[in-house]
């Protein structure tokens, strides 16, 4: 979703032959919606018809986009500059004599800064997003490869109603012995929940190579109800620690949290000493028996 005010700088060059008064200095270009394809353009236009000329001549005006209301998330185009030129002349009767006026605005043109080319002044602009990779696995003597575990994803620092895409997860999991269809999107404001086993991870913001996320923005991931299991995340010192929530904000870098559940139980080997000598007594005697039935059909044979 894109919703950002930009402001562009219309500056005089130093060789204009005298001050302009009424010309606008700046002028703002909102931008906002989504299309399918993911790009937004919007047109604002430099009325210059106001414009007091105090002397003739041939007048520049450089256009810069100077200003983002969110230089974070819509960093301002850098690489393009325009100039605007605009020749001032007598305005003239019938017979070829000035009247006293002046006129401008059908001699004003755009050219490219570097190329002196005459274009329209197009200035683009890319949206930096990012996205959340969550991972699941599982450890222990104990631990079931086909567990699923519950984590609920919080987003704050965008607008309720938007929706973002979940991609990784399975579409149907069974849990507590419930068949559930997991959703693909994740909605701010609602309650998301996301289920994973060993070895799945999904994304979070991503869809396809596009990512959603704005950069700032809180995330809080917590996993529901453990069933046994000790929850580890692994820390981006590389340190372990048990927690069974995880809050970070959002950067430009690998935003990847990674859930350990570990599930141990203790062998009882006290017992199994104790009972080991009566199974292998009880299996020489097994033999033993064996032996003298055959040994007694051999004898009356």
């Amino acid at each position: 979703m894109a919703d950002n005010m930009y402001t562009y700088m219309i500056t005089p060059d130093p060789s204009n032959p005298a001050d302009v008064y009424e010309i606008p200095r700046e002028i703002d270009l909102n931008l906002m919606g989504m299309p399918d394809d993911n790009v937004v353009s919007s047109t604002v236009n430099l009325d210059i018809s106001n414009a007091e000329f105090t002397a003739l001549g041939d007048y520049k005006y450089a256009i810069r986009e100077v200003a983002s209301s969110d230089e974070d998330n819509f960093p301002i185009d850098t690489t393009h500059e325009y100039y605007m030129y605009v020749s001032v002349r007598n305005e003239l009767d019938s017979n070829g004599r000035p009247t006293g006026e002046y006129i401008a605005t059908l001699s004003s043109q755009l050219r490219d800064h570097d190329t002196g080319d005459k274009v329209d002044a197009i200035f683009q602009n890319r949206a930096e997003r990012s996205y959340i990779t969550v991972k699941n696995e599982v450890s222990g003597n104990l631990a079931n490869v086909g567990d699923y575990f519950k984590y609920r994803v919080d987003i704050f620092g965008a607008k309720n109603g938007d929706e973002f895409t979940i991609e990784g997860q399975d579409d149907v999991v069974v849990y507590d012995g419930e068949t559930i269809i997991t959703n693909p999107r994740i909605a701010i404001g609602h309650d998301n929940i996301i289920y994973l086993k060993h070895g799945q991870e999904v994304t979070i913001g991503r869809s396809g190579e596009l990512n959603e996320l704005p950069l700032g923005i809180r995330y809080v991931l917590t996993e529901i109800e453990s069933n046994g299991y000790v929850q580890y995340v692994d820390e981006e010192e590389g340190d372990t620690s048990v927690e069974k929530t995880v809050v970070r904000n959002l950067t430009g870098k690998e935003n990847v949290v990674e859930f350990l559940n570990h599930k141990e139980g203790n062998i009882l080997t006290g017992i199994m000493l104790e009972i080991w000598p009566y199974i292998l007594a009880l299996s020489l005697m097994g033999v033993l028996v064996v032996a003298r039935l055959v040994r007694k059909k051999k004898q009356k044979s």
